[in-house]
């Protein structure tokens, strides 16, 4: 971490970024402050309590006058304590002393960071909301904890106010600029500041002329400004951020009185501490406000609820206890899962949503396309100008164009506008790449990335516009089809209502709760993107006194002052009756009906941990019919059910308490939701509801129950009267689940026919650290100097003996690099007479036939015409100009996408009646594989029982290192290695030494692995380490393999050369089908760019009737990162099975959570000693031991430990983590980290990978056990019943441009296939699309087998129309093998949609038969070609056909897949699709439709007659749309059935109303 903090800091957040310099200084070294908490106040008197803190610690220090000097704070009216600075043993005296809850280290907490109000329904024109029957809070007194304020802003005035509440006892604390007398007024009635805690770690006075802060309430960050005028400021008029935005400024509760607690500082982002914030609860309960507002949080691992030091959950129990309101924000660690904070069940969490409101802003291109980005620009308009996108010619073309790291290259981008691409959501990419561009004189920049709710203008209104990857790579294509590419960039505008749907912003943090999973966290929902409202002129990013900032920060202060209307309607309600009425009243759907979705990766309904019970609705929580109310009794039970120490409760709350000897539940805490963690048959909980309507009324029950789960009311009716106002009922929630899920969700409402009262329920390795220097790094030759030298120094921090790590040296001029000469189709048929005709257009290039042939590295000669050259780039640019030649194209190197299996996809091979016997076995059948080679000794590659080498195939078993004939046999029937194009990219001799073998032999194993899956041949008892024992085999166990070994250890990848002689070789050699699991990564090339070697090299397959299958990247879960979405080949997602490899982690106290774990070898298995790596740092003021990273642990105190470990990235590393703990002297090591698949195993000590949930379950064992111990176990393999199938989290997702890829899912998550006998046992679990794409290469050679004459889009048409689904269509999910949709990798169980997942799980069994099919020829790829803007003379070379596109219609969207996807729909569309029938000959098919949310689907004709005669038809599809908003994508499907199948195709759908302005 940068700046260094104290571990008896909380770091809060305004939830949002704080900037400014820190002034750190030293103090005595064993001195710091402590809060010493006495629970409830002894006695009334404050005065008398602060002479009972004065005496108590002067007893320990030694006099009244040393007690005075250590004295910070006294806490005397909300509860009892005092913050003193102590040394160590001061400390622990004092925590034995009589009297003593805890003696808590302070600590730093972090800052969370207009229409809003409007959307809200509290307009200040209509005369029938809360506003003004409320009389817009007049009276309620809301205390805002944060940085202060800007007393002089307008939205502080006092115009039209009352005299000051008399029961106001607070006061107005003059400071630094800051007059009590002047600055505060009948709006601002109570002021004060606390720094005391703060400054005693830091030891000296802040230095407020160089830190830009005031000793004061004055508002320095503006943070506290923003949130106080947001909660309770006056009206202000003609309000706007640089004309954006305009309208009325005003607070949810404009009448309000504001009482301000400066609890936070501008020191290295923004700093509030424990004994601080403490002395704040403590003044503001004294002073009388009604609400407390704290847009303030602290990190992930949580404090347990009831831990003193949690400030914020100690302080705010008090006020609760008084009445007070505490209103808190849910932090921006979003949209992760376990990442809510402030999570006691007595304080209002507040989750953050956009609004309908947007900034779009138009980018026109020069061929006149206008696209919308969003933006805060409101400079002049960029006329047309240059627009770049910076390519390198390196191995990766796109390395350059990364925002977070432009590379100019010598580039001149001065007046242009540069288009960058980045996978980083947060501000900092904009910031760096607008940064770089500006500096280069560049004009704008355009930053194409994933969703992020917050804009952010850049420096002196230089225009940087944001767009999604979707609208990126369209600008992109256009850049790289265009010789000269212009854009013309628009001021943006603001847009407010209809064409605008809300979602949970991208940043708010998600539930579940990771302390008490059955607290439903967050509680609500409110706009916290892009709020407009008053600033502090000194804080950043501010126009006239105003500020557009987002985050929970800004989300928060919104309930603040809708708390305070209710307060001010009700003036009895209780804390929990506030919150009952806004999360029963709450919206789930958006002002246009439609509903609510949650930005993320990918984006999804919202449920209630996104939203808790959805977004506010003031005007309902006014009236709610019922309460669900709560008191102090109740967080009793509730603290009870967490195991909470009695003497602790009892001094907590002031009298004697005792916990019932029977574990009280957790789930009849008098919540108005209802969470079950744990359902394993069945559970009853009770709820008790009280009336506060009409006095007489009838409330029933509505249950919408979640999916496989049963829910029972008793009573079902409610009946109040005059003298029965309350009443209990029994809620029975049972489930039908035969596995271990993730959530699901629905609902309970009580209704009377006027009100709805809906409670939610809810059921359940970094690159090693070598450094190479090179002196010098430039080497100058001439006529005299023709040998110079040079010397290369290496250094390392690793700690330990680790083996050879491995890199290379490259001296390159610049001058030479492999390109590749693409000719299209072959000219002539003879190969021999195409590789002349290569070397004679390159020997008229280079002027001889010696250079042609030094030159060339390959002429692809069989599958199309091409050859593969050293050029320089004034050759390439000379040849590019040849006739013939359609492109020349850079090489680059792509990425390779890295059994339980085939039972689970419905193959057993015991059965008679599935594809495996009905294909057998994929006999006769010839897969390719590129990849990284074999290795041949694998009992997966015997060759028992094989039949003879088919006599059409003409390949051979080429030989090279530890590689010759007799490795080939009658499964593996080829072998071939390419290596010309890496060895000339890399600029290096490839040795045998590189742990590589120069021949067909696979040195890393991944080809072996994704070989073996496809075809390998059966193994019995095969395992790792003991786990996933079983049978192994491949899908097509009798099927052929052909081995094309283009990827490579050294250099990471396969070049394009490479790859494209790879595919020429298969297709002469006569492959049934390739399968290919590599690809690049965002951006991608269009379709028919051809530096898109897959693309290319599949199309030319395919044409020559191979089935292309490849994987769909493991970019996920980010949306719109699909690879290989060419529609000519089979793309792939991978999603898990039901196989888990369970750990149990038993605690000292016999408690045992379990885990995931690979390790099976030696380990003590009794129980050990237990530690948290905060509490082993080497460093006490780091943050890095908390995810044990490499030497941040102390090896003292973790020597012979297991150790808990946080990981603080969403990229997990947990086998460096274990690395850090062995090399300190742990023997284990628990990872808590964010959700994610596949394991890691770890070579020399158990790891365990738990979820936040159980991670912090045990770091709150760790916190109250003395001595905490544990016992780890030998994982187990448990099948079936242990999980169910989800979408794996690294699955990269669409949507593509043209179809909702991928188009198929199989399993991709811990398969177990042969590998080189390095890994030991011979096979090995790995985990990424890699792994599913060989799954459906299998299954496509038992379809093969089975439908010889099936073209691959026969192939994939089956296999997408016929994938698994549930009974009834719910949000287009699929299911798994128990019969529950299948979900993304998320514990909130999200439905997967066809952007995950395609047709579903394939489901080969179905696929042989599937009744129809969706036929594509290759002339129907030539018209979508033509519909994509490709030239009809490279069509016409491609294709050797004269192709005239200016002659054909707008095809796009009636290529005839097997979807159907419209991405930008106005009004109506027709599309055209045509059916073959493959199964009976006579048969009727009527359509059955499940249009997506609001839009039509008509289908012409509805009813599908074939028979001897007719077996092709075709259909219309209209689709209609209603929809006023620009919206999302939506999901249905469309499905032809006769009396045996179900012809399923996934639809998409995105209605827009408006393209550019001149729409709207």
């Amino acid at each position: 971490m940068g700046n260094k903090m104290s571990p008896l800091f909380v770091l809060v957040y305004l939830f949002l970024v704080l900037n400014g310099e820190g002034i750190i200084t030293n103090v005595e070294a064993k001195s710091n402050v402590h809060i010493i908490y006495l629970g409830e106040r002894q006695y009334d008197e404050p005065k008398l309590i602060t002479v009972l803190h004065h005496d108590m610690l002067a007893k320990v220090v030694g006099s009244n006058e040393m007690a005075s000097d250590l004295m910070v704070y006294s806490y005397k009216h909300g509860f009892s304590g005092f913050a003193a600075k102590l040394t160590k043993s001061q400390a622990q005296k004092l925590a034995e002393l009589p009297g003593v809850v805890r003696v808590i280290p302070n600590r730093l907490h972090k800052l969370q960071t207009t229409r809003s109000w409007d959307f809200l329904g509290l307009s200040s024109h209509s005369p029938n909301n809360i506003l003004h029957s409320s009389n817009m809070g007049d009276g309620a007194i809301i205390g805002v904890f944060d940085t202060g304020l800007w007393p002089e802003s307008r939205v502080f005035r006092d115009e039209g106010l009352g005299p000051v509440p008399p029961r106001w006892r607070g006061v107005c604390k003059s400071g630094e600029k800051f007059n009590a007398s002047t600055h505060c007024n009948r709006k601002i009635i109570g002021a004060r500041w606390y720094i005391n805690g703060f400054l005693a770690e830091y030891g000296k006075p802040l230095n407020t002329s160089g830190d830009q802060e005031f000793l004061s309430p004055r508002d320095a960050n503006g943070h506290g400004t923003h949130t106080a005028s947001t909660a309770g400021g006056s009206f202000v008029g003609n309000v706007s951020y640089k004309g954006l935005g305009s309208g009325t400024v005003r607070g949810g509760a404009p009448r309000a009185r504001l009482a301000i607690y400066k609890v936070c500082w501008d020191i290295l982002g923004g700093q509030c501490s424990s004994a601080d914030i403490l002395k704040a609860f403590d003044d503001a309960i004294h002073d009388g406000v009604d609400v407390l507002s704290l847009s303030i949080g602290s990190s992930i691992p949580l404090f347990s609820d009831v831990d003193e030091r949690d400030g914020i959950a100690t302080g705010s129990f008090h006020a609760v206890a008084r009445g007070i309101t505490v209103v808190c924000g849910a932090a921006n660690e979003g949209p992760s899962a376990y990442t809510v904070h402030n999570t006691a069940p007595w304080i209002l969490t507040v989750a953050a949503s956009t609004m309908d409101r947007a900034f779009p802003t138009s980018i026109t291109l020069g061929n006149n396309k206008t696209l919308l980005g969003q933006a805060i620009f409101t400079g002049k308009e960029i006329g047309f100008t240059d627009l770049v996108y910076l390519e390198s010619t390196k191995f990766d073309p796109n390395a350059a164009g990364m925002c977070e790291d432009l590379s100019l290259n010598n580039i001149s981008v001065s007046g242009k506008v540069v288009l960058c691409f980045t996978s980083i959501a947060r501000r900092t990419a904009l910031v760096q790449a607008s940064a770089v561009v500006k500096e280069a004189g560049g004009v704008g920049v355009i930053i194409a990335k994933k969703p992020n709710d917050a804009l952010y203008s850049c420096d002196g209104d230089f225009p940087c516009i944001e767009v999604d990857y979707e609208i990126g790579t369209r600008i992109l294509f256009y850049i790289r089809s265009t010789r000269s590419p212009l854009v013309k960039l628009s001021p943006s505008k603001t847009i407010v209502g209809k064409p605008v749907s809300p979602k949970v912003a991208y940043f708010s943090s998600r539930g579940p709760n990771s302390i008490a999973p059955a607290i439903l966290k967050p509680d609500i929902t409110a706009p916290g993107a892009n709020i407009l409202a008053a600033t502090s002129p000194l804080g950043q990013s501010m126009d006239g006194g105003y500020a557009m900032l987002s985050g929970t920060s800004m989300s928060t202060p919104h309930i603040s002052g809708i708390a305070a209307l209710l307060k001010v309607l009700h003036p009895h309600w209780s804390p929990a009756a506030i919150k009952s009425a806004l999360i029963t009243t709450a919206w789930q759907t958006g002002p246009s009906g439609l509903p609510i979705f949650a930005e993320g990766f990918p984006q999804n309904l919202a449920n209630p941990f996104d939203f808790g019970g959805g977004i506010v609705n003031a005007n309902g929580a006014a009236d709610p019919g019922l309460v669900y109310d709560m008191g102090t009794t109740d967080y009793i039970h509730y603290l009870c059910a967490m195991a909470y120490n009695n003497s602790a409760i009892s001094r907590l709350i002031g009298q004697s308490t005792v916990c019932p000897s029977t574990k009280v539940s957790i789930l009849d805490v008098n919540l108005p939701s209802i969470t079950i963690p744990g359902l394993r048959n069945s559970s009853t909980i009770t709820r008790t509801v009280t009336n506060v309507g009409a006095l007489k009324t009838i409330y029933r029950a509505v249950i919408e129950p979640p999916i496989g789960i049963m829910v029972s009311v008793k009573p079902d009716v409610l009946v109040f009267n005059s003298t029965l106002e309350k009443i209990s009922f029994k809620v029975t929630v049972s489930t039908t689940h035969k596995v271990n899920t993730g959530y699901y969700f629905g609902s309970l409402t009580w209704t009377n026919g006027v009100h709805a009262v809906r409670s939610p329920l809810a059921q359940i390795e970094p690159p090693p650290s070598i450094s190479v220097n090179v002196r010098p790094d430039i080497l100058l030759f001439n006529s005299t100097t023709k040998k110079v030298s040079f010397t290369v120094a290496g250094s390392t921090t690793h700690k330990l003996n680790k083996g050879y790590y491995f890199g290379s040296l490259t001296w390159t001029d610049g001058l030479h690099t492999v390109h590749i000469v693409y000719l299209g189709q072959k000219k002539y048929e003879d190969p021999a007479t195409t590789k002349r005709s290569h070397h004679e257009m390159l020997s008229n290039l280079l002027g001889s036939k010696e250079a042609a042939k030094s030159s060339i590295l390959y002429s692809y000669r069989h599958g199309f015409s091409g050859f593969a050259a050293r050029l320089t780039e004034s050759q390439a640019e000379a040849i590019a100009d040849f006739p013939g030649v359609v492109q020349v194209i850079p090489n680059r190197i792509h990425k390779l996408h890295t059994t339980r299996s085939w039972d689970f996809i419905g193959i057993n091979h015991h059965s008679s009646k599935n594809l495996l016997t009905k294909s057998n076995m994929g006999k006769g059948i010839i897969i390719g594989v590129i990849d990284s080679g074999v290795w041949p000794e694998s009992e997966s590659f015997n060759d028992e029982g094989m039949a003879p080498i088919p006599s059409r195939w003409k390949g051979i078993c080429q030989q090279g290192q530890l590689f010759n004939s007799t490795n080939c046999n009658k499964k593996l029937i080829g072998a071939r290695w390419f290596i010309k194009g890496l060895r000339d990219q890399l600029k290096m001799p490839i040795n045998e030494s590189d742990m590589e073998y120069l021949s067909p032999r696979d040195a890393e194993g991944h080809g072996t692995h994704t070989a073996s899956t496809a075809a390998g041949y059966y193994v019995n008892k095969a395992n790792y380490g003991g786990l996933a024992t079983g049978l192994a085999r491949g899908g097509a166990p009798l099927a052929h393999l052909a081995i094309y070994k283009a990827c490579w250890q050294i250099g990471g990848g396969c070049t394009d050369a490479d790859f494209l002689k790879a595919i020429d070789k298969a297709i002469h050699d006569g492959v049934d089908i390739l399968s290919l699991s590599l690809g690049d990564g965002i951006p991608l090339y269009s379709y028919v760019d051809h530096r898109d070697s897959v693309a290319i090299g599949s199309f030319h397959a395919v044409m020559k009737g191979i089935t292309v299958v490849c994987s769909a990247g493991n970019d996920g879960p980010i949306s719109q990162t699909i690879a290989n979405t060419a529609p000519w080949v089979i793309t792939i997602a991978a999603t898990t099975i039901d196989r888990a490899f369970l750990t149990a982690i038993t605690l000292g106290n016999n408690h045992t959570l379990w885990g995931q774990s690979m390790y099976t070898g030696k380990h003590n298995h009794g129980f050990t000693g237990l530690t948290y790596s905060e509490r082993i740092a080497v460093d006490p003021n780091d943050d890095l031991a908390k995810d044990c990273q490499p030497g941040s642990l102390n090896a003292t105190m973790a020597a012979g430990k297991i150790v808990l470990c946080f990981s603080q990235s969403p990229q997990p590393a947990i086998a460096s983590a274990s690395d850090s703990v062995l090399e300190a002297g742990g023997v284990g090591i628990i990872f808590a980290q964010l959700h994610d698949d596949g394991i890691q195993s770890c070579d020399l000590i158990p790891c365990i990978k738990v979820d936040y949930e159980v991670g912090t379950q045990i770091l709150s064992y760790i916190r109250k056990a003395r001595s905490p111990t544990a016992k780890l176990s030998f994982p187990r393999t448990v099948i079936g019943k242990w999980s169910s199938p989800r979408v794996a989290s690294f699955s990269s997702r669409g949507p593509s441009s043209m179809s909702p890829a991928p188009d198929v899912a199989a399993p991709g998550v811990d398969i177990l296939a042969a590998v080189p006998p390095s890994y030991g046992s011979g096979f090995a679990l790995k985990s990424g699309t890699s792994m599913a794409c060989p799954h459906v290469s299998g299954i496509v050679a038992l379809i093969k087998s089975a439908h010889p004459n099936w073209s691959p889009a026969a192939i994939r048409s089956a296999l997408v129309t016929t994938g698994k689904l549930k009974p009834t269509f719910v949000c287009s999910s699929q299911v798994g093998t128990d019969g529950s949709g299948i979900a993304q990798d998320d514990p909130n169980h999200k439905a997967a949609d066809p952007f995950d997942v395609g047709g579903g799980n394939v489901n080969p069994n179905k696929a042989v038969d599937p009744g129809l099919i969706y036929n594509i020829s290759i002339g129907d790829y030539v018209e979508f070609l033509c519909s994509m803007g490709y030239s009809s003379a490279s069509i016409t070379t491609l294709t050797k056909t004269t192709i005239d596109c200016t002659k054909k219609g707008h095809f796009g969207p009636n290529l005839n897949l097997p979807s159907i996807t419209i991405p930008n729909l106005q009004k109506t569309l027709t599309v055209t699709r045509t059916v073959t029938n493959v199964g009976p000959v006579s048969t009727v098919y009527k359509v059955v439709v499940q249009a997506p949310h609001g839009i039509t689907v008509a289908v012409t004709p509805q009813t599908l007659s074939f028979n001897v005669t007719t077996q092709i038809l075709s259909f219309k599809v209209t689709f209609f749309s209603t929809s006023k908003l620009n919206g999302d994508y939506k999901f249905g499907s469309l499905t032809w059935k006769d009396s045996k199948h179900r012809v399923r195709i996934p639809i998409a759908v995105r209605a827009i109303n408006f393209e550019s302005f001149a729409d709207l």
